[in-house]
């Protein structure tokens, strides 16, 4: 081989470390959490009362593809003779005992989480509240009054007057938690 041949060998090596090396950073960059110092987060936003099991897992699964953070939210509605960010003990209780749930089923699916309390004067007002205040990617929100999930006017006033990608499920018949 001459030396022609070896500095042309060299230097396709040299691209193809380059070409690998550069493919790689941009791997890890898109993979690195946000200037804010997180990661994706969704935003499952939860009325309280029954656990609505198909948009946690929803949520969950979207999640591991997306290497996300959720967000699972209980909204609380507060009356208008109280503060509104008040503690609310009697409340507090119920909406704890639904996020530990909901907080064991997405750890069981290996999914991160950072769980809240978000409190409005109706389900509307503590929806823009924590749509403001947690600064998530996208909002997983559960439909079918009585079945975990909001009431449909309520979903309608969401995708209307709330920016972003929402993603509204409604549960099939019979669904309920798991034993």
């Amino acid at each position: 081989m001459t030396l022609l041949g070896v500095a042309i060998a060299l230097d396709l090596l040299g691209v193809a470390a380059g070409a690998l090396v550069g493919g790689l950073t941009v791997l890890a960059w898109r993979r690195r959490p946000d200037a804010r110092g997180r990661g994706p987060r969704i935003l499952l936003a939860l009325p309280g009362g029954e656990l609505a099991c198909e948009a946690v897992d929803a949520a969950a699964r979207i999640a591991r593809a997306e290497r996300a953070t959720v967000v699972p939210t209980v909204v609380l509605r507060t009356p208008y003779r109280v503060a509104l960010d008040a503690a609310r003990p009697d409340a507090a209780a119920e909406a704890l005992e639904l996020l530990e749930a909901v907080e064991r089923r997405l750890r069981a699916a290996h999914v991160p989480v950072d769980a809240r309390v978000v409190q409005g004067r109706t389900d509307r007002h503590a929806l823009r509240r924590a749509h403001e205040q947690l600064r998530c990617d996208r909002m997983v929100v559960p439909a079918g009054e009585g079945h975990g999930g909001f009431a449909a006017a309520d979903v309608g006033w969401l995708l209307a007057h709330l920016p972003g990608e929402i993603l509204v499920l409604r549960p099939t018949a019979g669904a309920g938690a798991p034993p």
